[in-house]
């Protein structure tokens, strides 16, 4: 059964109980009600028959006094009246055929040994409400009306209260369709989402989200699911379609260089170490290139490294540290760049690519200056400068400028730390001053 029927079932059922209870209730309270006013009215005639029993003695005399009319209060004709003597013997007034039930309770009543009942009963038929009670001594008295008029009010008030409440579970189960059907539609066009993208394999898919609760933060996470994903094939498919590029160059230069090793077996020395230089270089630009194109088809949010105050220029000199120790470049550091939050690993591999950079740009002897300021790095050489028509791409994949074809290295320094920096909030920016200038720039903690 479909979750939009169980829910319509569901209000549907909930709503019949509540009419029921409703109905049940109004039914019975206007039952006891209209039965309060009869059973008062026959205890009132047990209370006027008693006290003129006490005062004059003439409940042994009903047929004569009723004959007389002078016993008007005690005997009407919208009820029956009987006389219950101690010997179990009765007397009704002249003229009254029906003959109320005796029972041995009725007789103790009369005999005094009983207190006073009220109850329904049925004679030819007809369903009285019926009360004795004490009359004298060795006496009692019953009085009845009838419960027709009641009973017939009852019934069509019966009739009434079903009617409505059928009509309310009608109108419940319509407006439980409606609801749950509205109410569901952020399930269904999640459902039908999900059967899409199982099918077509199509990640690109979403749901629209215009609520805010539960049902629409589950809609809002299945299109964050699906834009995770998307984005993990897409990087996926990036790193096959750059590899089989990027790989093929260094990979044939390696085969080439190695196939001609095994074939050249009168080679000098001189020639066949120059030959293992360049295999040797050939396999850590490989190496290299290999952990770049990695490190860039990975998102740098999904490592195990969590975001924390980083102190960005102590993070920038133990980086200069690390590359003078091995480049042996003179590089200066002036400035502070304050607090950030971050993920010092990756802030750390941003700087190292960037100072790489510039030390593959600047002449041996040239100073690095790296400018520090409030969440900002700037990274200057001492080269030539970046070409104006490649200043907007110097930070893309794989993107190598004119000049930059015939240096070592394999294009996605740059294009890691965009993307470490753009992961952090911040921008990436490249300019000509007395060289290049590349950096970055973060928001500082406040």
């Amino acid at each position: 059964m479909k979750l939009r029927a169980r829910l319509t079932m569901l209000v549907t059922g909930a709503v019949a109980l509540a009419v029921i209870l409703v109905s049940a209730s109004a039914f019975f309270l206007a039952r006891a009600q209209m039965r309060s006013v009869i059973d008062e009215s026959l205890l009132d005639r047990i209370a006027f028959a008693t006290r003129v029993e006490n005062a004059s003695g003439m409940m042994r005399r009903v047929g004569p006094l009723l004959l007389a009319g002078a016993a008007g209060d005690l005997f009407r004709l919208d009820q029956y009246v009987q006389v219950v003597f101690a010997d179990g013997s009765i007397e009704t007034p002249l003229g009254q055929e029906l003959i109320l039930p005796v029972t041995n309770h009725d007789v103790a009543i009369a005999a005094g040994a009983e207190h006073g009942i009220i109850r329904d009963v049925f004679v030819d038929g007809l369903h009285l409400r019926m009360v004795t009670g004490p009359a004298g001594k060795g006496q009692a008295v019953q009085y009845a009306r009838p419960l027709t008029e009641v009973d017939q009010t009852l019934a069509k008030l019966a009739l009434v209260l079903g009617l409505v409440g059928l009509g309310g579970i009608a109108i419940a189960a319509a407006l439980g369709m409606i609801v749950s059907r509205s109410s569901l539609a952020p399930v269904m066009a999640l459902t039908a989402t999900a059967e899409h993208v199982a099918e077509t394999q199509d990640l690109e898919a979403r749901i629209d989200v215009d609520r805010d609760d539960e049902i629409g933060r589950l809609a809002a996470s299945f299109n964050t699911m699906l834009e995770a994903l998307q984005t993990s094939r897409e990087q996926q498919r990036r790193l096959v379609a750059d590899a089989s590029h990027e790989l093929r160059t260094p990979l044939t230069s390696l085969r080439t260089n190695i196939e001609f090793l095994a074939r050249a077996e009168g080679m000098g020395d001189d020639d066949r170490m120059a030959l293992m230089d360049d295999v040797s270089f050939e396999m850590r630009e490989l190496s290299s290139l290999v952990g770049e194109m990695v490190e860039l088809a990975t998102d740098p949010k999904a490592g195990d490294e969590p975001l924390q105050g980083v102190d960005l220029t102590e993070t920038v000199d133990e980086v200069v540290g690390r590359a003078q120790r091995r480049t042996g470049r003179t590089i200066e550091v002036s400035g502070d760049a304050g607090q950030i939050e971050g993920r010092p690993n990756s802030l750390q591999r941003a700087v190292s690519n960037l100072i790489d950079n510039a030390h593959k740009w600047s002449p041996p002897e040239a100073p690095i200056t790296i400018t520090l300021s409030p969440g900002r790095v700037e990274v200057a050489d001492r080269g030539p400068g970046i070409p104006t028509e490649d200043l907007a791409y110097v930070f893309d994949r794989f993107y190598r400028a004119t000049e930059a074809r015939s240096l070592p290295g394999s294009g996605l320094g740059l294009s890691i730390v965009r993307e470490i920096v753009e992961n952090h909030g911040g921008t990436v920016f490249a300019f000509n001053r007395d060289g290049a200038v590349v950096g970055f720039e973060i928001p500082i903690l406040t």
